[in-house]
């Protein structure tokens, strides 16, 4: 199975309602190398997702509190965690419309449970460990904003700009979790020296969102979103 050195330990989200499919995708993620967690509803995963750093989703689309339910919760998670890889897992009783919905709304991959072997799903949740992001391998789209690790670059409808490595790295591993990154984070993850001050941190990040708004004004406050919690990304409407 394809599954490379550098995504084992990941934490990865389950949210499952039918606690028996919970379970053994829990069993299956910790023995080949993830740190699986999981939810059984909406509003559970997205408390977990604003208090905890998940690497990946998979997703259920139809939970207990409606069928629509999934759908909104992928929906948050692309507003709120755009770069977040999107399993989803749809019950057998899917159809056309289902797969194009849950792709516009930015799901990562679709499968129907019960017609594709598990080995199939795990290795796209590793592939997609790699890739980081939602548009092609290597780019991250947060609405109307694409980012490009590869070549240092975002680009916003037909004008574009080339970051620094530093600001690279960091808009890199602001995409690459759920939880709100503080200075501390960001220094522990060594993007900045260990005995780097927090406010060496936060000037590095005020100038990133000034460089941003090159591109359009007020695109930086708007995109990198400074809260008491730390920072993160945030879609571009």
């Amino acid at each position: 199975m394809y599954r490379p050195a550098e995504v084992l330990g990941s934490a990865v989200l389950v949210v499952e309602d039918e606690m028996a499919m919970q379970q053994q995708l829990r069993i299956d993620l910790h023995d080949l190398g993830y740190r699986p967690s999981a939810s059984s509803s909406a509003p559970e995963a997205m408390e977990l997702l604003s208090r905890e750093r998940v690497a990946a989703v998979l997703l259920d689309l139809v939970l207990d509190e409606g069928e629509d339910s999934g759908f909104e919760l992928l929906t948050w998670i692309r507003q709120h965690h755009p770069g977040l890889p999107v399993i989803v897992l749809s019950a057998a009783q899917v159809n056309s419309a289902s797969i194009r919905r849950a792709y516009e709304l930015g799901a990562s991959s679709y499968f129907v449970k019960g017609n594709v072997p598990m080995a199939h799903i795990y290795s796209d949740l590793a592939a997609r460990l790699v890739e980081r992001g939602t548009g092609r391998p290597g780019s991250y789209k947060f609405g109307r904003l694409e980012f490009d690790p590869t070549r240092r670059s975002v680009k916003l409808g037909e004008r574009d700009i080339r970051l620094t490595p530093q600001q690279t790295a960091l808009v890199l591993h602001l995409a690459q979790g759920s939880k709100p990154a503080t200075a501390r984070d960001l220094i522990e993850a060594g993007l900045f020296r260990t005995d780097a001050a927090h406010s060496t941190v936060h000037s590095a990040l005020l100038t990133l969102r000034r460089r941003l708004d090159e591109l359009e004004p007020g695109l930086g406050p708007t995109f990198v979103r400074a809260t008491a919690r730390g920072y993160n990304l945030v879609s571009v409407p």
